[in-house]
């Protein structure tokens, strides 16, 4: 992909002129709605970007690893690190990759991951299928076809990337790991001893939310609360 497309997949959500930037990564599907309001809460104090996934517009592929996926967000930031990057789910990974990348040239972003393993996904028993359709039908009746296969395309990469997804990135810098509930279930107890190996400066806080509603009006003050509270432990 060349840089001129890279650059049109990073979306502006909030901007103000000396506000330190705020890089928001994406679970797998890739829209914009769910992550809306934890942006307008952040437009007080950041500039919020959102990088758009590769494969959803005519002309491009979609990315089949998650090292592809930072890789391109990598060239994206180049010109303007952000001080802080918040990834959920596969965005999480690809957060995680990103901040060890630019930790290697010196920056050290605070970074936050939504309720992500740096372990194998294995999905339940029609998981795929359920989020495919959900991903479906948040395109609404007015979809065409190709939108549509694009959609499900870059799902199935994302699926993929997901599965043979681990990790040996470590990443000196800030790490606020936010967990969901129910937190003895899913893999989330050993995705955070695997979180704590690679990175020794963690604070976990666990949310009273699932995984898909962890953006819900409902959990969205707590949400911002422990993102803000994180952040302003260094007066940054």
């Amino acid at each position: 992909m060349t840089a001129a497309a890279a650059a049109g997949r990073l979306v502006t959500m909030a901007r103000g002129r000396g506000r330190p930037g705020c890089l928001i990564l994406p679970g797998a599907g890739g829209g914009l709605t769910p992550y809306l309001r934890l942006a307008s809460e952040l437009g007080r104090t950041h500039s919020v970007d959102f990088v758009r996934p590769s494969g959803l517009v005519p002309g491009e592929e979609p990315e089949s690893t998650v090292a592809d996926m930072a890789e391109s967000v990598l060239g994206m930031v180049e010109a303007a690190v952000p001080r802080l990057v918040i990834g959920w789910s596969l965005g999480g990974l690809v957060a995680w990759e990103v901040c060890a990348g630019l930790a290697e040239d010196g920056h050290r972003p605070d970074l936050v991951i939504i309720d992500s393993s740096p372990l194998p996904r294995v999905p339940e028993p029609g998981e795929d299928e359920w989020l495919r359709s959900r991903m479906v039908s948040d395109l609404g009746p007015a979809a065409d076809a190709e939108t549509v296969g694009r959609m499900e395309r870059t799902f199935a990469a994302q699926a993929a990337a997901l599965t043979h997804y681990a990790t040996e990135s470590r990443y000196p810098g800030r790490l606020l790991l936010l967990v969901c509930s129910p937190y003895d279930e899913g893999g989330r107890e050993a995705a955070v001893r695997r979180w704590r190996e690679l990175a020794p400066d963690l604070e976990l806080v666990r949310l009273d939310a699932g995984h898909y509603d962890v953006f819900e009006p409902a959990h969205l003050p707590r949400l911002a609360q422990a993102v803000h509270a994180f952040r302003n432990q260094d007066g940054r």
